[in-house]
């Protein structure tokens, strides 16, 4: 941070870069590669100040949506070359190719990237499906299934997603989740994200801490197409504590309570005396993920849901089903099909291969019966 101010203060920017309907780029002269699970951090980067450009920068390809602020919102531009919407090329996490491969940060004032958005002419989410799931219920490999089309671009985990979930949950507590504010972030985030209009896009949100956003992205986004994915909680939770390991395990089941909205919140102080079990709090926050999807049942709204189990159990008509919905193309199914026979994470923690070495986690009677 301190560098960073240094070079701030020698190569600038200045008062008036700021002013006018202009973009700051910078070059980044340092990028700290990160592997955690914290998200995006533009202090990542050691950035030396380029000058402003014109904001239609944001329009360009190789210039990616990678976070935001109350006052702007921040670009990264990636390396020439790379497929960032090939989920089977790079299937998670597009935040991480988004930092990873960046080598300039833009930045553009909240305002005038709206402005910018006025221009368009597709604005209510018809050329968007987004997948919320639980995690680790196969969000993956259903990413991959569309990849394997070439129909959409896939944005898997696009971490300006994640940030809406943060953002709208911890600010519950004085803001409704669906006031007019609230649904003007929404729109503009994905629509930044979304930015071809005559291309489609499918984005696999962030698999925990964002299932609030089902009451609500298609309030912002009438046209939009969602799906929910679940999976039996007596395989979730033990995959996600062989995934992080019990420390961890049970330190994202502590932490993750500050992220939900305020009215799942007041529900756990009521009950948090009974939840002596990491798996009983890590279920009761998979629960959270699930609730917005039986809320819009409830109230009527139709939303195709799947099963992990459904899924392998019969591929082939799951993705007959899903192309019917879609509106993909029949002959493409066996590219489609084909994804069931790789493992759509190889090369990344989560693969089968490294995974399997793991010891496998069981939970006990009591756990299960709890489940």
């Amino acid at each position: 941070v301190v560098l960073q101010n240094v070079f701030n203060l020698i190569y600038g920017p200045n008062e008036t870069d700021f002013k006018g309907n202009k973009a700051l780029c910078y070059d980044i002269k340092i990028n700290f590669r990160f592997y955690h699970l914290g998200g995006n951090n533009v202090n990542f980067f050691l950035k030396k100040y380029r000058g402003t450009v014109d904001v239609s920068v944001i329009d360009e390809e190789n210039v990616i949506l990678y976070d935001y602020n109350p006052q702007e919102f921040i670009y990264t531009r990636i390396r020439k070359g790379m497929e960032h919407r090939n989920a089977t090329k790079y299937p998670i996490v597009f935040q991480l190719n988004t930092h990873n491969k960046a080598v300039q940060v833009i930045i553009v004032r909240q305002n005038v990237a709206k402005e910018w958005l006025r221009r368009r002419k597709l604005t209510d989410g018809s050329n968007i499906c987004i997948l919320h799931s639980i995690g680790r219920c196969g969000s993956t490999l259903f990413a991959n299934i569309i990849s394997q089309t070439k129909q959409f671009n896939v944005l898997s985990e696009p971490f300006p997603i994640t940030r809406l979930g943060f953002t709208l949950a911890q600010n519950s507590e004085t803001t409704p989740m669906d006031s007019p504010e609230n649904l003007d972030l929404i729109r503009t985030v994905f629509l930044l994200l979304c930015k071809k209009e005559d291309e489609r896009y499918f984005i696999k949100s962030t698999v925990t801490l964002t299932g609030h956003l089902i009451n609500l992205v298609h309030k912002a986004l009438p046209q939009v197409k969602e799906l929910f994915l679940h999976r039996a909680l007596t395989n979730v939770l033990p995959s996600f504590q062989k995934l992080l390991g019990t420390l961890r395990f049970y330190g994202l089941t502590r932490i993750a309570f500050d992220l939900i909205p305020m009215k799942y919140r007041n529900i756990w102080k009521k009950i948090e005396a009974e939840t002596d079990s990491v798996y009983k709090r890590a279920a009761f926050l998979i629960l959270v993920q699930m609730h917005p999807y039986y809320l819009e049942c409830q109230a009527g709204r139709t939303m195709r849901a799947y099963s992990f189990e459904s899924i392998v159990r019969n591929k082939e008509a799951f993705c007959r089903d899903l192309f019917s919905y879609l509106d993909i193309n029949q002959k493409l199914l066996p590219q489609a099909l084909s994804a069931f026979s790789i493992d759509s994470q190889e090369g990344l923690p989560l693969s089968k291969k490294i995974l399997g070495q793991y010891p496998k986690v069981v939970l006990s009677d009591e756990e299960r019966r709890w489940v």
